[in-house]
């Protein structure tokens, strides 16, 4: 992006960081926008931040290691017991004994708990549907590459996170 200096005869190339703040600017906007458009489902969670990502973490397997989970979310094997104490309280996860191993115990979705995490995912793309219907061609094309880029940059980070990790 270009931007202007002051006396308008020069043009610079915007700091980097300049532009990852107004990024962020924009997606909290666009944020905005959607709990204003219509929130649905977000807002009746009654969940705590670390729990909807722990059930997030949870669903996207058939079963994950308690260690495993705790790993992924970034805190301790309690903390990772505490929140899915809670997800269990409220029916959407179950405890199991690994078959092979009936030291380790595993964590799995409930329907409920998939349920859930359906419906979240329905309501996110229902509020982005149209918007992404109002876009020109060319835009949504801007989007959409825009879009593969930072999924391509979350999968070499989550790649380089797993090799330091192993």
């Amino acid at each position: 992006m270009m931007t202007k200096i002051s006396d308008g005869s020069s043009i610079l190339p915007m700091a980097k960081s300049d532009t990852v703040k107004k990024v962020l600017r924009l997606q909290d906007e666009l944020i905005h926008y959607r709990a204003v458009l219509d929130a649905g489902p977000w807002l009746d969670l009654n969940m705590s931040t670390p729990q909807l990502k722990a059930l997030l973490l949870i669903s996207e397997e058939d079963a994950i290691r308690m260690r495993e989970l705790a790993r992924k979310l970034g805190g301790s094997f309690s903390n990772a017991t505490v929140l899915v104490d809670r997800l269990v309280e409220r029916g959407l996860v179950e405890r199991m004994m690994e078959p092979q191993d009936r030291r380790v115990v595993l964590v799995r979705a409930t329907e409920d708990g998939r349920l859930l995490i359906e419906q979240l995912v329905t309501s996110w793309r229902s509020l982005s549907e149209p918007l992404l219907e109002r876009l020109s061609t060319e835009d949504l094309e801007t989007v959409r590459k825009a879009l593969d880029i930072l999924v391509g940059a979350a999968q070499a980070r989550e790649k380089e996170d797993a090799r330091q990790e192993g």
